[in-house]
């Protein structure tokens, strides 16, 4: 059965301001995306503001873009659906509280379940309603949407109020940036934030006090990362906030885009279905970097950095762009911890090899996504001197001494 449903798109950043910027409408048949056709307002496209919300597939032009779908969806549409653990959660959702049996392929039925507050400057709504740019939830609710996410997430519903289902984010949002576990929207007086939630019985050291110190350690290495802090003593237990490099400075939003979007195949909207590569976001930045020389540096060190920590979940939707008004440009980095597994390949690799190179290994290696040896040996002697210092790290951000010992004995530096 086909079904067609009508969408506005909302944009709202400080360049523009909250304009309704496009129309789409998905087509599905039998709850899968068939075709996704797009259009840009007229008064979007009149202002000198206006940019491309996908720079490939969406360029700045008048009338239709139909975008045919094969097993794929649209950039635009699939960063801002849940990930992994949001559609889990939205398929028990729909079928507890609202009696119904929800299909977590269907990009219609994911649309219809999501939240008022989310990350990033898009806003789709059905056709004719207004769009949503809450910030989340105040901070007093953090221990109780603390205790929805462990409770949802270890699927005991039965004791799960629902009507604060809404608590917990679920949305991917332009970018991977809270990762497949148990997160949250939350502001107070100071700034708003993305809590991220540890995973009972799952993960395999404190995740929050692990993120926070590898975020200091790469800040030291010259990466350009977010800040973040700890909150204790939430229902016993410790909760990461981090400040939402999303939010511009008049509260408005910047637009992101993860590499997995601009990598989907353009005739079927699949995801890349090859072997990812640091190669392919050199790629993509030098075809949408307004700021290439710092992108690349940045790349080099990120690159750098997640193998020296075994942070082998380094996958597509871990790398964004984000446009904070002038173009295109690497965001800050996220979702950097340790694999404590040893032998594993890296998600994306390097050049031929299933795996980037280690800082020692890189300095022998010449020229590095264009840029000289001699900076990349700087680069280099810079992550290595960061995470050299991994004990102090990890002690200003709470890490247990064994669990420390235990992680270093992952790094590959």
């Amino acid at each position: 059965m086909t079904t067609k449903t009508r969408y506005d798109i909302f944009l709202n950043t400080p360049a523009t301001g909250q304009v309704h910027a496009a129309d789409c409408v998905v087509e599905e048949d039998s709850g899968l995306v068939t075709r996704v056709a797009f259009r840009y307002q007229d008064n979007y496209l009149d202002q000198e503001a206006a940019f491309p919300l996908e720079p490939r597939k969406l360029p700045l032009v008048a009338g239709e873009t139909l975008l045919r779908c094969r097993a794929g969806i649209p950039a635009f549409i699939d960063d801002y659906l849940p990930d992994a653990w949001g559609r889990r959660v939205l398929t028990r959702l729909a079928f507890y509280r609202d009696r119904q049996r929800f299909n977590a392929n269907s990009v219609i039925d994911s649309l219809s379940l999501l939240g008022r507050s989310r990350i990033g400057a898009l806003s789709i709504v059905l056709h004719g309603t207004e769009p949503h740019f809450e910030p989340g939830h105040s901070m007093e609710t953090l221990a109780r949407a603390e205790r929805v996410a462990q409770l949802v997430d270890g699927s005991h519903f039965d004791e799960v109020d629902l009507n604060e289902m809404n608590l917990i984010y679920l949305a991917g949002a332009g970018t991977g940036v809270g990762g497949a576990r148990p997160k949250a929207l939350l502001y107070d007086s100071d700034g708003q934030y993305l809590a991220k939630f540890n995973r009972l019985g799952q993960d395999t050291y404190n995740n929050a006090r692990v993120e926070l110190a590898c975020l200091n350690m790469a800040s030291a290495a010259g990466i350009d990362v977010g800040g973040g802090k700890i909150v204790a003593g939430i229902n016993g237990r410790e909760v990461l906030l981090l400040n939402r490099f999303d939010i511009a400075p008049d509260g408005r939003r910047y637009h992101l885009i993860t590499a997995n979007g601009l990598l989907k195949e353009p005739d079927t909207q699949r995801d890349p279905g090859g072997a990812f590569r640091y190669d392919d976001i050199c790629s993509l930045l030098r075809l949408h970097s307004i700021s290439i020389d710092t992108d690349l540096q940045q790349l080099l060190r990120l690159m750098l950095f997640n193998r020296a920590i075994n942070n082998t979940d380094d996958h597509e939707r871990n790398f964004s762009l984000i446009h904070r008004g002038s173009g295109y440009q690497f965001s800050p980095a996220y979702d950097m911890v340790p694999n404590t597994a040893m032998g594993e390949y890296h998600a994306a690799g390097f050049g031929y090899q299933p795996y980037p190179p280690t800082p020692a290994e890189v300095q022998g290696l010449g020229k590095v996504f264009g840029i000289g040896k001699g900076r990349v040996a700087q680069a280099a002697e810079q992550v290595i001197g960061a995470v050299s210092r991994w004990p102090d790290f990890a002690e200003k951000a709470g890490v247990s001494e064994v669990e420390s010992d235990r992680l270093a004995r992952c790094f590959h530096v």
